[in-house]
């Protein structure tokens, strides 16, 4: 089948391309090229986005990610991501460096795969995403409607991440896979959290690879605000939170096992925090 394609240079050309039948925009192509190489996905047209060039930035409250950054160019951002260090924990663990020099977060975010672990950890942080060609904006938890399932309409595309800075905030971040090396998670967890002595000032918990979209509950995070963090506290949320989560049983793991995967992972981040359990 014959495959057009085009590199458009303006916002505006390639919000024209998009609304063509069959279309599909692509940057490091790290997902789109694997799909097609096995006849799963089978596009029109390709519309390269690298024609169009903005650099990533931070503005002293967050860091802005365009499209067609790659992860290995934010991780060269040395003394901004001393800032972002649960981002940069979750970027080193992308694919490989050879992966990380053709990906780029806006991908993994248009992917919208549960196991995504650039997601993740920016749907924690409260990310807002930029759609172009109007330059709308909205939550990324909200964008993200389930797998492969983004909100953009007819013409649209997504044109950057915007991720705000935690200042004093401890973190943590870990996925679980069946290797150590181009891993994709069977469970992860990231988290951010404020501590005043041993309470807990606030707190972001999410999970990924357990559901269908990023598993966050506010309520349990409201619960353990203003709480002491101690063994019962502990005990009494990670067995709640692998309670509520229903994943699926697939080839990388039962239903079981990431229940299970989920309360020992919030264990094990509170104990390495603050030597809890």
């Amino acid at each position: 089948m014959r495959i057009s394609y085009f590199k458009p240079g303006s916002l505006e050309e390639i919000s024209e391309l998009k609304v063509q039948e069959g279309s599909h925009l692509f940057s490091g192509g790290t997902d789109l090229f694997v799909k097609m190489r096995y006849g799963v996905f089978k596009p029109k047209m390709l519309i390269d986005t690298k024609g169009v060039r903005d650099d990533p930035k931070f503005d002293g409250e967050k860091l802005i990610i365009p499209m067609n950054t790659t992860y290995s160019e934010l991780l060269d951002m040395g003394e901004v991501m001393k800032d972002f260090p649960l981002l940069e924990d979750a970027m080193k663990e992308v694919g490989s460096p050879q992966i990380r020099n053709r990906g780029t977060p806006v991908g993994n975010v248009c992917n919208a795969s549960p196991a995504g672990d650039f997601l993740l950890t920016a749907t924690v942080m409260d990310a807002d995403v930029v759609i172009a060609p109007k330059m709308r904006k909205m939550k990324l938890k909200e964008f993200v409607k389930g797998p492969g399932i983004v909100d953009l309409k007819n013409g649209e595309f997504l044109y950057s991440i915007e991720i705000p800075r935690w200042q004093g905030y401890e973190h943590y971040f870990e996925k679980v896979g069946r290797r150590n090396a181009m891993n994709i998670s069977i469970a992860s967890i990231a988290l951010l959290i404020r501590f005043n002595g041993d309470v807990v000032e606030d707190v972001k918990i999410g999970f990924g690879s357990v559901g269908p979209r990023i598993v966050m509950y506010e309520d349990l995070e409201e619960r353990m605000k203003g709480m002491k963090l101690n063994e019962s506290l502990v005990d009494e949320i990670s067995r709640e939170y692998m309670r509520r989560i229903e994943p699926i049983t697939d080839l990388r793991a039962t239903k079981r096992y990431r229940k299970i995967l989920v309360r020992n992972l919030l264990l094990k981040a509170f104990h390495l925090l603050k030597g809890v359990v």
